[in-house]
């Protein structure tokens, strides 16, 4: 006798997922399909076993669902279940928990099909030095990872008690993703840890039960290969002499200083690490750039130490070979030869090179190109195409003067290169100098050429506010913004409120979806982290 019901997961920090249950059925496939009147959802998994459960996901919050299942055997006898019933949960209503939403347009039809999965995080509104010891527990000890369906709808989320940065979904169906204190964590979407990876190194120490990986750190986007091993950025520090103490004045004095770089680690599942590059090694270590010597690593913990790279992104080159690196501070993308370790190519502003790796410059098509500044995330693209995403912050180098915040704006952005004549062309982005919704996001964000469609998915993580004026009496404006965060005497952008944009563009440029998150008070900044489009939870 076949016995069903439907139970809610056991993790409270997991939402709008329920699990049906059915007793009796050993194996074979599930049909089922969900209709609250407003919503309709249909599940279909094979080589189900019924005691283990189904996870009903994609639901709505706060919706009456009926449900109704149909089951084959492998034998191939089909048969139907009685009809059931499941009402989901509202979404938390603390704004400190969950953002809100703001669905500015949705065309399902044209759009990449599936769910939009986000990384989310919050901060409160002051600079990160300033933080008082409650503020900055509010910002670590917490993330929120999010679906949303087509129609801008949360159908799926998890309340995480930790920061979490890049976030993948596996071959495998189930999530990859970084937490802040250099964990690397497998979750399947009914919110089960399945492994956890930790830097061996890192100042929290050991993770019970977890897989040590040769490292000081684990940090920003994760890539998951082929043969199912893992790509990802490592910091680690090196002491120099006679080093810059500064990116504004060039006759500061030098002085002694830790810097930290970045290694490329590529480790299995079972912890070893299979392949490595470090920066230091092949770049030179006193070019700096600005943001050199922000608060970036004073603020996690390790005062006095500047920050040389700022590696935020790694890939592996599936159409032509070798692995892609992203070094915000060096403002570069970076080829790599897997096989040697030497650079194939650098994507970034001419100005500030010198050889071996100034011969490694690819020279743009168009000579007016607008180079990538701080960028962050490179994607390969099936056509061999580079997509990226582009903050723009200063667009110069030191020391020449940089564009203000108020000058600059962000993007998504596509190159292609063509590696035997050395040169770059910019084939894509989502704004331009001409565009009248131009946003400054001057940390994280993501750009995805979407495979299916061809569409381009942007997430703008980390929005300046909307001005023209930002206070009440009328005293600040977006021209009073400046990039750097230790002046205290001017005005920064984490001084007010942060949002998120999520876009989806047609190939001619038409915005099919778009989505802001914010809280409508402007008490908590949300930052989107980054995401991706999935073809199912």
């Amino acid at each position: 006798m076949i016995n069903a019901e439907i139970k809610p997961v056991p993790d409270h920090r997991i939402g709008l997922v329920a699990i049906l249950y059915i007793d009796g059925f050993k194996a074979g496939k599930v049909s089922v399909h969900l209709s609250s009147g407003d919503h309709v959802r249909n599940i279909e998994v094979s080589e189900v076993d019924g005691a283990k459960g189904i996870a009903l996901t994609g639901l709505r919050a706060d919706q009456d669902y009926t449900v109704k299942a149909s089951l084959v055997t492998i034998d191939g006898a089909r048969s139907e279940l009685p009809e059931m019933h499941w009402r989901t949960p509202p979404l938390p209503g603390d704004l400190r928990d969950m953002p809100v939403f703001d669905v500015k347009s949705a065309t399902p039809i044209p759009m990449e099909p599936g769910f939009t999965l986000l990384s989310l995080r919050r901060r409160p509104v002051t600079r990160m030095i300033w933080h008082t010891p409650r503020q900055r527990k509010f910002l670590r000890d917490y993330s929120l990872l999010v679906a949303l369906d087509e129609e801008g709808c949360v159908v799926w989320y998890y309340r995480s008690d930790f920061r979490i940065s890049g976030i993948q979904k596996l071959s495998n169906g189930n999530l990859f993703f970084h937490t802040a204190d250099y964990r690397s964590i497998e979750m399947d979407i009914r919110g089960e840890i399945l492994t956890t990876w930790f830097a061996s190194r890192r100042p929290a120490g050991r993770v019970e039960g977890g897989i040590s990986i040769d490292a000081d750190s684990l940090h920003h986007q994760p890539h998951e290969t082929p043969d199912g091993n893992f790509l990802c950025m490592s910091a680690n520090a090196r002491t120099f002499d006679d080093y810059p103490t500064s990116d504004t004045d060039p006759t500061a004095p030098r002085g002694t200083k830790q810097v930290v770089g970045d290694r490329i680690l590529e480790f299995t599942s079972a912890g070893d690490v299979v392949w490595q590059w470090d920066a230091f090694d092949y770049l030179d270590p006193y070019r700096i750039g600005y943001d050199t010597f922000s608060p970036f690593w004073h603020v996690r913990g390790f005062p006095n130490h500047v920050d040389w790279s700022h590696g935020n992104g790694v890939t592996l080159d599936q159409v032509n070979g070798g692995v892609i690196v992203s070094l915000r501070n060096q403002d570069a993308f970076i080829k790599i030869d897997k096989d040697s370790g030497e650079i194939v190519w650098i994507i970034s502003p001419h100005e500030g090179w010198d050889d071996p790796q100034k011969l490694k410059l690819l020279n743009p098509i168009d000579p007016n190109i607008r180079w990538t500044w701080h960028g962050h995330n490179p994607r390969v693209n099936a056509d061999g195409s580079i997509s990226v995403y582009d903050n723009g912050n200063y667009q110069r180098r030191p020391f020449d003067r940089p564009l203000k915040p108020a000058e600059s704006y962000s993007r998504g952005v596509e190159y292609m290169v063509d590696e035997a004549k050395g040169t770059v062309e910019q084939v894509w982005t989502s704004t331009t100098d001409d565009s009248d919704d131009k946003v400054v996001s001057w940390a994280m964000g993501d750009c995805h050429r979407l495979a299916e469609t061809g569409n381009h998915l942007v997430i703008d993580s980390f929005c300046a506010p909307e001005g023209p004026v930002l206070d009440v009496q009328g005293n600040v404006t977006i021209a009073d913004f400046q990039w750097q965060e230790w002046d205290r005497s001017k005005w920064h952008m984490s001084d007010f409120c942060y949002w998120g944009r999520i876009r989806e563009y047609d190939p001619d440029n038409k915005i099919l979806f778009e989505v802001h998150v914010r809280d409508p008070d402007d008490i908590v900044g949300w930052e989107v982290f980054g995401g991706a489009r999935i073809a199912s939870l």
